[in-house]
This record gives structure tokens, C-alpha cells and sequence, in this order.
């Protein structure tokens, strides 16, 4: 009787508001996780999120009539509560807590278009993962992971920056994770209708850069962003191109961050001067046949002050048969300075699709991080997992 009058008031409300949705989804992940790597201390085992990042969403959208609709995107990730080395840090409010993760207003016309307001995930993001290399998500054996980036320069992808651009990353060994375009707070998204399979998408985050970085050493200043993308998917292909330049003023920014090792956590200023940095990738996803799709990706990454010069190529698949995916991805990056770094890693992953939203899963990948060097305490790492995934 409970549950009858449940659904009579719950259908009562979508009568009186026939005009608005509210959907809750998201996706959760936790298995086994083993870490090997040349750096002893790195090893772990652990239950993580292994094929792709927990997360929750809300999504509200509203009709306002004539082919205009307003839609609210609120989305949180998470990880076990520490994280997987259980220590008491407290992160900033970019990277825990709710709303931490992809979270905008929208304004969306059916002949105009899109236009977001807030924190959108990147266009960049949406290529390499969803295009370039899908299924592996940023999880074990993707190369858009928290522990591999195929390209260098500035990010949003170390973790501790959340929507703040990490502007400290690095392409050596001693700072493996390099640099990802994952979301940027204050941002400005505009993606065109389809038409015949293309559509548009650009993206603006203003810059300040008004404190004078003699006194505070740039804190207060932000980074400016600019992207754009064009995608065509017409039958089996599915193509994106991307490009997102950064930009640091002529004073600088400067940021408190939290840097965390052997449950160790202090704070540091990171102070970064004017610059540039550009990263480009092609994506082509192509069905061969039913069951069969390839994938690959091309990409170059640059900046005005030379620190970050190289280019990068990936190649894979996804194979389904039955209940069973199997998938292949190789990753290779080639640094164009003269500290000539380079990296490559492959990933493998196995799915069990136990229905459309659940799966169990194994993952494993191999990363080098200065494959054409002598191997360094933590210059190489292998990882295997398995686990279960469901997405609602």
C-alpha cells in the first residue's frame, strides 16, 4: 500500500511539473588493484576505481517552449574515504566533496545550439576517451589516466588541481602524470547543432592577470583558456580534431597546492611565469563490423617557452563477442626537446557484461615513462586488476 501511494504522488508530481526532468545517474567501480614499480616504495594493493572514475550525477532539464529547453548538469566523483593510501589529508574543494566534478548551467536551442556556463568537461577530454581510446575510460590502461597523459604542458589533470590549472607539470620521470585537459572552472562552452554529421564546439575561460606578480607573486591571477573541436560521425566513423591552448600572463599565477607522499602532506606555492601551452589531438573511432571497431589517435603538444615540445600516436581496439569485450591500446609519445624523454605504456582490458549496466572486468597495463632510457627508480610501473562496474 506504501509503495501504491508512492507512485500515485510521485505521478502527481510529474503532472504538475510535465515541463521539467530530474534524472539521477552515474557509474561506480571498485576491485582489486596491484601496482609494481622500479621505485619499491611505489608498489600497492589496493580496491580502487579501475575501468573509469565513481561518480554521481543530477541533471535537470526544463522545456521553455519554441524549441528552448534550460538544463542544470551536477555531477561529484569520489574515491574510498583517505583515498587508497588512507591518509588524513583534507583536499581543496576542487577535488573533494560534492559538485567537485563536471557541473553547468545550459541554455540549448534546437536550431542554435548549446551554450554552457561553469565547469564542462573539456572537448579534449571527450576525444581522447570517448573517441580515441573509449572503454578505457581514465582507468587502468588508458592513456588519459591519473598515472599516463599523452601529451605534455599545462592541465587539469594532477591530482590536487581539480578545476585549477596545473601549471607545474612536467614531462621527466619525476613527475610522471604529466598533463591532462580534463575541466576548468569559469568557462564558457558553445556546441553547435549537427549538420550532415559535423558540429562545432568551442570554449573560452577568461584570464586575469591584473596582480602584480613583485608583491604576491601572481597569486589571485588565473590561466586563460581557448578550445575549440569539430566532430563528424556519419555511419561507422566517428572523427574528432581538438585543440586547447593555455595561456599564463605576463605576471604570472601562483597557487597553493597539497603535495602528499608516504602519508606525508605539506603545503608548497606553486609560481609559474608567462607562457603558452598547446596540445592538438585527431581521434578516429571506425566500426569495421559488427563487433569490431578500431581506434586511433594523433596528437602534438608545444610551448612558447620550449619546455614542452613532442608528439604522440595511439592505436587500438574493442573486439565484442557475446557477453565478452576484449580490448587492445598502445600509446607512444615522443619528446621533441632536448631532454628527449619519451614514454609509451599498453593497456589490455577483458569485460563480462553481466547485463547492459553491469560487467565484470580485468585490466592491465604496462607503463615506461622513459622508454628510450635506462630504467630509474620509478621510471616503470605494471598494474593489474579486477573488478566489478555498473553504471544506473
Amino acid at each position: 500500500m506504501k509503495k501504491t501511494l508512492v507512485a500515485l504522488a510521485a505521478l502527481a508530481s510529474v503532472t504538475v511539473f510535465a515541463q521539467t526532468s530530474v534524472v539521477i545517474d552515474g557509474f561506480m567501480d571498485r576491485g582489486y588493484l596491484a601496482t609494481n614499480s622500479t621505485n619499491d616504495t611505489a608498489d600497492l594493493k589496493t580496491i580502487a576505481s579501475n575501468s573509469g572514475t565513481s561518480t554521481i550525477g543530477i541533471k535537470v532539464r526544463e522545456d521553455l517552449g519554441a524549441g528552448l529547453s534550460a538544463g542544470i548538469s551536477i555531477n561529484t566523483d569520489w574515491a574510498d574515504i583517505g583515498g587508497n593510501t588512507q591518509t588524513s589529508a583534507v583536499a581543496n574543494a576542487q577535488t573533494s566533496g560534492f559538485a567537485n566534478s563536471q557541473s553547468f548551467i545550459d541554455i540549448t536551442s534546437a536550431s542554435m545550439g548549446t551554450l554552457r556556463l561553469g565547469t564542462p568537461n573539456n572537448f579534449t577530454l571527450t576525444n581522447s576517451t570517448a573517441i580515441s581510446t573509449p572503454l578505457f575510460s581514465t582507468g587502468v590502461g588508458s592513456q588519459y589516466s591519473s598515472a599516463y597523459a599523452h601529451s605534455g604542458g599545462l592541465g587539469t589533470g594532477t591530482s590536487g588541481r581539480g578545476g585549477t590549472v596545473d601549471a607545474a607539470a612536467t614531462g621527466s620521470t619525476g613527475s610522471n602524470t604529466t598533463a591532462r585537459a580534463i575541466r576548468i572552472s569559469n568557462t564558457i562552452q558553445y556546441s553547435s547543432p549537427v549538420f550532415s554529421g559535423i558540429s562545432v564546439h568551442l570554449g573560452l575561460t577568461q584570464p586575469n592577470n591584473n596582480i602584480s606578480s613583485t608583491t604576491t607573486l601572481g597569486a589571485g591571477n588565473t590561466v586563460g583558456v581557448n578550445e575549440s573541436a569539430i566532430r563528424y560521425t556519419n555511419g561507422p566513423v566517428d572523427a574528432m580534431y581538438s585543440t586547447i591552448k593555455y595561456t599564463i600572463g605576463s605576471n604570472g599565477v601562483s597557487q597553493n597546492v597539497q603535495v602528499c607522499a608516504n602519508g606525508t602532506c605539506t603545503q608548497t606555492v606553486d609560481t609559474n611565469a608567462a607562457q603558452t601551452s598547446t596540445q592538438n589531438l585527431l581521434g578516429v573511432a571506425y566500426e569495421v563490423m559488427p563487433g569490431l571497431k578500431l581506434n586511433l589517435g594523433s596528437g602534438t603538444y608545444s610551448s612558447s617557452t620550449g619546455t614542452y615540445q613532442g608528439n604522440s600516436r595511439n592505436y587500438g581496439g574493442t573486439y565484442t563477442m557475446g557477453m565478452w569485450d576484449l580490448m587492445l591500446l598502445t600509446s607512444a609519445t615522443n619528446d621533441t626537446t632536448t631532454a628527449n624523454i619519451d614514454k609509451k605504456m599498453t593497456g589490455y582490458g577483458v569485460n563480462y557484461n553481466l547485463s547492459k549496466t553491469t560487467r565484470a572486468y580485468v585490466r592491465a597495463d604496462s607503463l615506461n615513462y622513459y622508454s628510450n632510457g635506462a630504467a630509474a627508480s620509478g621510471s616503470a610501473i605494471k598494474r593489474t586488476a579486477f573488478g566489478v562496474s555498473k553504471s544506473f
